[in-house]
């Protein structure tokens, strides 16, 4: 037998094989892409999580910040009440000497 004879009777199997090759190649790469894919968004979503997280702490570490200062001014108000009602107290005081 010589080749073209083998050619012959393979004709129809040749272009079989050929499809079932590419298309195993085709579906293997599919699925290689596919997996990367998938680890990638994995990996992002990982990072989301770790930074929602410190944007969390953060805010926390904001809203105790600000509950202090608001502590403050409230205390610094009465405070300024307290002197302004001492300041009038010795105005009566001194008024009443001055008679």
């Amino acid at each position: 037998m010589n080749v073209a004879e083998l050619f012959k009777k393979n004709f129809v199997l040749i272009p079989v094989i050929a499809s079932v090759l590419f298309g195993t190649f085709t579906g293997v790469k599919y699925i290689v892409n596919l997996t990367d894919t998938i680890n990638n968004n994995q990996n992002k979503i990982v990072n989301l999580q770790r930074d929602l997280t410190a944007a969390q702490d953060k805010i926390t570490d904001q809203n105790t910040r600000l509950t202090s200062a608001e502590s403050t001014w409230q205390m610094a108000e009465n405070l300024y009440r307290q002197l302004a009602d001492q300041v009038r107290e010795h105005s009566y005081d001194i008024k009443d000497l001055n008679r």
